[in-house]
């Protein structure tokens, strides 16, 4: 079937609503106190990561061992094989690949608790078979039991209002977080702990701010291509 047949189109109305839900989070982001009451979300985006890495590998031919969640929201996956260049790199763009996916959901016919049903299905059948943590598990799984719930329980206004902060929230915290690797590659000061776009230096003898950069303008594209697909595919 032709991706137009599928895809509809955006309103304007929507796309108001869209930017200005999208600027709130990036200026809410930056406020200490309230940052807190995004915790769930952000600690979502550690799943998101860490599962990006382990698909990648498995995708390219590797083995997705487990991986760990912790309350501070950083993570460690363990892999074994795959194309290291893909599953360094997926971690950051994951995030803004499934954002792009619900972006062009958004535009379906599909209805926003039946996605909402399917990430959390999704994301507690990850977490069971490769999260090996009790933190991690558990909040794995409740994150996933709120998803499931919400698409099962709530009216279609509270729905479509809960699907479209996480179809935002997800590639404007890929750009987020991107802007702070850039920030710490730019430093370049000496850390227990590698980031991946200093993995990738190591790999490739290429600077870990031009991978941050590279990865930040992929996100960005990324965002961009499925927003104009939603909007316009149905005209």
């Amino acid at each position: 079937m032709a991706l137009d047949a599928i895809i509809t189109t955006w309103s304007q109305p929507e796309v108001l609503t869209l930017a200005g839900l999208s600027l709130l989070l990036a200026v809410l982001w930056r406020v200490p106190i309230l940052g807190w009451l995004f915790y769930p979300l952000r600690l979502l985006d550690t799943f998101v990561h860490e599962m990006s890495h382990g698909l990648a590998a498995i995708m390219t031919g590797g083995c997705f061992e487990r991986f760990v969640v912790y309350p501070n929201r950083e993570g460690l996956a363990h892999i074994r094989g795959g194309t290291r260049f893909v599953v360094v790199s997926a971690g950051y763009l994951g995030p803004a690949l499934l954002g792009g996916a619900l972006i062009l959901l958004s535009a379906t016919d599909l209805a926003e608790p039946t996605i909402l049903m399917g990430l959390g299905i999704g994301l507690a059948l990850l977490c069971l078979g490769f999260v090996r943590n009790l933190f991690g598990f558990v909040a794995g799984l409740l994150l996933a039991a709120s998803l499931i719930a919400a698409g099962w329980y709530l009216p279609p206004q509270p729905a479509s209002w809960l699907f479209l902060l996480l179809m935002m929230h997800l590639p404007l915290t890929s750009a987020n977080s991107l802007i702070d690797l850039i920030r710490l590659s730019a430093r370049r000061s000496p850390r227990e702990q590698r980031t991946d776009a200093e993995v990738l230096a190591e790999m490739t003898h290429l600077p870990a701010l031009v991978w941050a950069l590279l990865w930040f303008l992929l996100a960005l594209i990324i965002v961009v291509v499925t927003v104009t697909v939603a909007w316009s595919a149905g005209a």
